[in-house]
């Protein structure tokens, strides 16, 4: 049972149920953060310590946190998110290489990426990365979705998996929306990288955007309902 908080917040008429589990989660940019109620019920911020601090009691609890918010919402929540919860699988489940082309080709852009970021001659901006007026800087979005597409195409790719195995519409969706996110990440990062080179060439920055030409046409040709996914309150025309 969700407790008193989320479900108080969950009666606000224009929130859209399930709209986290579609986004990016760089909530600084987002124009429907008042229609989140992971937003509206994300926990504060202290400002201290490092985020990989007690990262396995964080883990345990955001997945609560996702938990009450399906609940409040009416939602049913993922099932493994439940066995984890329950204790029926480790928290700390391991990496499950995919024997999959398109995983490798996430993968190697994330190594690209990581390389050239760890070879950059002036420190990293600290996380997590300031809301700017007019929107992040190039080398930000560069930075912010450097994990993210291998991520989101590692969870299309093993969804897809899960529904060919089950038959199960909600994995279906799950990794065509997951695939819809790489891509957007895919072409912003790819705009960022172009952008980037005004500042003189460098042939990285040429090997990464060469890697998410092929990412993206590969995406595109596994997942051809990704890109045309509508994303509720995130995709659809202001009906406000």
């Amino acid at each position: 049972m969700a407790d008193q908080r989320f479900l108080s917040l969950a009666t606000d008429p224009n929130l859209v149920p399930g709209i986290y589990n579609g986004c990016d989660q760089w909530c600084h940019y987002c124009p429907a953060t008042d229609r989140c109620l992971a937003y509206k019920c994300r926990p504060a911020a202290d400002g201290f310590g490092s985020v990989y601090e007690d990262l396995e009691e964080k883990m345990l609890q955001s997945m609560r946190y996702l938990k009450a918010c399906h609940e409040a919402e009416g939602l049913q929540p993922p099932e493994d998110l439940l066995r984890l919860l329950n204790g029926d699988s480790p928290l700390r489940a391991p990496y499950l290489p995919i024997d999959d082309p398109l995983e490798r080709l996430g993968k190697h852009y994330a190594i690209l990426a990581t390389a050239f970021l760890a070879s950059a001659s002036e420190p990293l901006p600290s996380l997590p990365l300031p809301k700017r007026p007019h929107g992040p800087t190039p080398f930000e979005v560069f930075l912010f979705y450097h994990l993210q597409i291998a991520i989101k195409t590692y969870r299309a790719i093993s969804s897809a998996h899960e529904a060919a195995r089950t038959g199960s519409a909600q994995a279906r969706w799950d990794a065509d929306v997951s695939a819809k996110v790489a891509l957007l990440g895919i072409d912003r990062s790819d705009e960022a990288l172009q952008v980037m080179t005004l500042d003189g060439p460098d042939p990285r920055i040429d090997d990464m955007r060469r890697q998410l030409v092929r990412l993206r046409r590969e995406i595109e040709r596994r997942f051809p309902s990704a890109r045309a996914l509508v994303r509720p309150g995130l995709d659809e025309p202001e009906s406000r």
